[in-house]
């Protein structure tokens, strides 16, 4: 008789019906009483007995619902809780036909710690990072125990010896030791921490750029102490120069000898030329699209070559650059521009032509520096008046720094941003000016996951004949980052029409309320006011409003509807935004 042909359809079939069968099985249904939050959860997640079908035989019932009340224990016991009365029911069939059980929990008293007994011994004794570990313990006398915390805090003693360069650590003693009648445990955790490593001989692999150059990206040098940081901040530094597609910074730890690790760096080069094209959507700029080009490595010096165009509704740029990275590429580095950009607002149009020069250097406290010198030529209208043309050589200096617990969506933070720029008649300009310009932005976590924002705004110009000073260099207010409600750059003095002409000065603030609602959208309400303006007469203009944000892969995204106070002919702006909050 010739074999049936396999169907592997029908055995696929088959295991499918078996899995809607499990999947579908009723269970039934258990009850806990007499504790609430973290400690339920708990209890509910040792239990076994709540996957149990309706049809589990009465034997295995029977069995389950005994070992359910030594699985209660063993869970209180975690939160401290070693003398629990625990009163039980079991129904084999409800009115469903399917077994119910109920449990009601008296935690009874809790075990309290008695004597912290607490040592780090070895090269560790000295480390600041294990002060800080030590100074706040989890582990305190008269605390309730926890042994989720007992276990943390030993984890959290190994980790820093780890990130810390003591691989040798180890525990001489670590007891719980839990008297239940007495109501007291004893905590000793005696801890090891050995000779603290450093940094051995550093091998690199690559092809890309010479070596010298890749070294300037290193936080760690031969013969220094070991840091995980170090190791996690060099790879990060390596991967972000735009020079390699992989990197892998690897200590070898197996091959230590003498007190000290070897490292090994790898890296493969990524595509030398890179393109680029966008499209988006702000309030301020309306619709824009934008295409680039991107030399990643010019020659083995590391210098790069970009080139961008972007058009929109209000602005549109063209942007040529070369880039030479220096001591610290990182952040160091000297940057030749030229570009064409011309804008269009409710106050003015402008058409700038402009080369530039700029340095970046990382100075002490991560205060990072940038000086500049321009050259321009700008070609611009505001409001009724004629046209005019105006040449800047403008020199500046700028200071910035940015600390953020999260980069990307941070509960405390601040940006500060202070820069000076100017021009003298005498030296190629047309006017002599100078401004000082200050920005600040701060992030306080709330309760109740919940932020306050708050921003300020701040500019003044000294200059004697304020109306031929350039369009691109006046004070406006307005639009997404502003004083929302009002459009981009629409406020400030105006001139005997009625249009606005720009300020000598700029002063605007903001506070924000944000509340997460859900994972990755929060609410928020806000006001903006502020001005620019001519002479100490702010005047200002405010908008109040609601934002409903979300947190997307690539970073905040926020939709704000604000109302103008001072505007009547508008009810409500939509601000659409997207960026970093700092």
């Amino acid at each position: 008789m010739k074999p049936r042909p396999f169907r592997p359809y029908l055995l696929f079939a088959m295991i499918l019906w078996g899995g809607l069968q499990t999947a579908l099985a009723a269970t039934g249904k258990v009850s806990i009483e007499g504790v609430n939050g973290e400690m339920r959860k708990s209890i509910a997640a040792w239990l076994s007995l709540d996957d149990e079908p309706c049809d589990a035989p009465a034997w295995r019932l029977t069995s389950r619902v005994d070992e359910a009340t030594e699985e209660i224990r063993k869970a209180m016991q975690a939160f401290g809780y070693y003398a629990p009365q625990i009163t039980r029911h079991f129904e084999a069939g409800g009115g469903n036909g399917c077994w119910s059980a109920s449990f009601s929990i008296d935690p009874g008293p809790r075990v309290v710690l008695r004597n912290v007994d607490i040592d780090v011994q070895g090269e560790g004794r000295d480390d600041s990072a294990f002060h800080r570990l030590l100074k706040d313990p989890t582990l305190k006398s008269g605390e309730p125990l926890r042994h989720d915390q007992y276990d943390a805090f030993k984890s959290r003693l190994s980790d820093v010896a780890v990130n810390r360069g003591y691989f040798d650590a180890r525990f001489t003693r670590h007891e719980l030791v839990v008297n239940p009648h007495a109501g007291v445990a004893d905590v000793h955790l005696h801890f090891d921490t050995g000779p603290r490593y450093r940094f051995g001989d550093i091998s690199i692999e690559q092809d890309a750029i010479d070596t010298d150059l890749l070294r300037r990206y290193l936080e760690f040098h031969s013969g220094e102490l070991y840091t995980r940081k170090a190791v996690t901040d060099t790879s990060r530094a390596i991967s972000g120069s735009g020079y390699f597609g992989s990197v892998l910074v690897e200590p070898l730890i197996e091959s230590a000898a003498d007190g000290r690790i070897p490292v090994k760096i790898t890296a493969t080069p990524a595509d030398r030329h890179r393109y680029t094209a966008s499209v988006g959507y702000t309030t301020d700029t309306g619709a824009r699209m934008g295409v680039g080009y991107r030399n990643q490595r010019i020659n083995r010096e590391g210098h790069q070559f970009t080139s961008d165009l972007s058009l929109s509704q209000v602005i549109s740029t063209l942007t040529l650059a070369y880039t030479i990275p220096l001591d610290k590429p990182l952040t160091d580095k000297l940057r030749f521009e030229t570009g064409y950009k011309y804008e269009d607002t409710d106050s003015y149009r402008a058409r700038t032509t402009a080369v530039s020069t700029t340095w970046t250097h990382m100075r002490d406290h991560d205060w990072l520096e940038e000086r500049s010198l321009s050259f321009g030529r700008e070609d611009y209208k505001i409001g009724s008046q004629d046209s005019n043309v105006s040449v800047l050589l403008m020199p500046g200096i700028g200071w910035s720094r940015t600390v953020a617990d999260n980069r990307l969506y941070p509960r405390r933070g601040l940006r500060l941003d202070f820069k000076t720029r100017g021009s003298l008649d005498a030296v190629i300009s047309d006017v002599s000016f100078l401004q000082l310009i200050g920005d600040a932005k701060g992030i306080l976590g709330l309760p109740w996951r919940s932020r306050l924002i708050a921003r300020v705004n701040a500019g003044t110009t000294f200059m004697d004949q304020f109306d031929e000073l350039p369009a691109s260099v006046r004070f406006f207010a307005g639009g997404d980052n502003s004083v929302r409600g009002y459009a981009y750059k629409s406020l400030g003095p105006k001139d005997d029409t009625g249009v606005v002409e720009g300020g000598r000065n700029l002063l605007t603030g903001s506070l924000e309320v944000e509340h997460l609602v859900a994972d990755k959208w929060s609410v928020a309400a806000f006001v903006d006011s502020g001005n620019a303006f001519n002479g100490t007469d702010v005047n200002p203009s405010t908008g109040v409003g609601l934002g409903l944000h979300w947190r997307s892969p690539v970073g905040p995204i926020r939709l704000d509807l604000a109302h103008p106070l001072n505007n009547s002919d508008e009810l409500v702006r939509v601000h659409f935004i997207m960026g970093p909050d700092l």
